[in-house]
């Protein structure tokens, strides 16, 4: 009786321990040649880290969890290491900051970027719910000069932007109120603005602070 005990209880220790990471999401800097805001995404078993500010990949990874050791796996991604080399990190959670320490990894690319690093847990702002006939307002081409168009559009009752010009693929918006939607890249958001008459004109797109007009133009 007692061994089944012992049992269960190591097993509640490593799910408990997997679940702290297992589909969470990180924010963080790292040192590739410059500062980089970066982005943690876990998975149930895997890791994706992005650049915060456009969602460009930086490296895909598969991890698992042994007591307090976080071992990592490259599937693809901008560093040097292979495949199929190992690294192994120490990792701690206090709060809503996560933390990580060398303890192998032959892969210095990796190694040196993520030893000694520490993350912020985070999450994206609640979206707000929107009837799909205030959605239906919003579809069109909008241009904030001839080079740089995006048209939105309506599916499945989420509003859609596609760019070929500022976005790498059709990306969801996800609603904070009935006007203003994120993009859920980076802090980038954008609002609608309507003229008299309760017409949809443009929508502004607000970026690091600065304000950008883009033009209802069909």
């Amino acid at each position: 009786m007692k061994k089944i005990i012992t049992l269960v209880l190591i097993l509640f220790t490593a799910i408990n321990t997997h679940a702290q990471l297992a589909n969470t999401k990180w924010k963080g800097t790292l040192k590739i040649e410059e500062d980089v805001p970066a982005f943690f995404d876990f998975g149930s078993d895997t890791l994706k880290i992005t650049r915060f500010a456009n969602n460009a990949p930086i490296e895909n990874m598969i991890y698992t969890i042994t007591d307090s050791t976080l071992t990592l796996k490259k599937t693809a991604g901008q560093s040097d290491c292979d495949n199929d080399v190992i690294g192994k990190y120490k990792f701690w959670t206090n709060g809503d900051k996560l933390s990580l320490k060398l303890l192998a990894d032959a892969c210095e690319d990796r190694s040196s970027v993520l030893d000694n690093t520490t993350y912020a847990k985070f999450a994206w702002p609640a979206e707000a719910k929107v009837d799909e006939t205030i959605l239906k307002q919003y579809p069109g081409d909008y241009a904030m000069d001839d080079q740089h168009k995006i048209t939105i559009s309506l599916e499945n009752g989420k509003l859609m932007a596609d760019s070929k010009t500022n976005l790498e693929a059709k990306t969801t918006l996800y609603a904070l109120s009935e006007t203003k939607f994120s993009f859920h890249i980076g802090e980038i958001a954008l609002e609608f603005i309507k003229e008299a008459g309760d017409k949809v004109s443009k929508f502004v797109v607000h970026q690091d602070g600065k304000n950008y007009d883009w033009k209802k133009i069909k």
